[in-house]
């Protein structure tokens, strides 16, 4: 009977261990940390502050540093550059080219924004015909 007893505790205290590991590891998986912000939605940056938000602190310090350059560029909505709001924040065709017009600096490979017509250089005339000989 000693060593039913014997088997009956450790089995007890066995599964109490097993129950707080259990807790504790939903309770660390469960709950974010300071370290997990929330990743920017865009990947093609065309201006270098978002870019350096976006790798330095997320989506929501992008959109600080945006309302702050707003800020002091007297800018009223985000909707004047912007198509869509959150998540993407998709740009208008000349969204970019208000950005760079306001002093907003922009990236040496940026290209035109999403939807606005390329730069081209313009066609070279043709040749003008040889004149017939007879």
């Amino acid at each position: 009977m000693a060593k039913f007893g014997l088997i009956a505790s450790s089995t007890l205290l066995v599964g109490a261990l097993a129950g707080l590991l259990t807790f504790a590891t939903v309770s660390t998986v469960s709950t974010p940390t300071a370290d997990a912000a929330e990743k920017c939605q865009r990947t093609d940056f065309k201006t270098e502050m978002v870019k350096q938000a976006c790798t330095t602190g997320g989506q929501k310090a992008a959109k600080d540093a945006m309302k702050a350059w707003m800020k002091e560029k007297k800018l009223k909505s985000c909707n004047q550059c912007h198509a869509k709001l959150a998540p993407t924040y998709e740009l208008k065709a000349d969204g970019v080219e208000q950005f760079k017009k306001l002093g907003g600096k922009l990236l040496a490979d940026a290209g035109p924004a999403k939807g606005a017509p390329a730069k081209t250089a313009p066609a070279k005339a043709a040749p003008a015909p040889a004149p017939a000989t007879k």
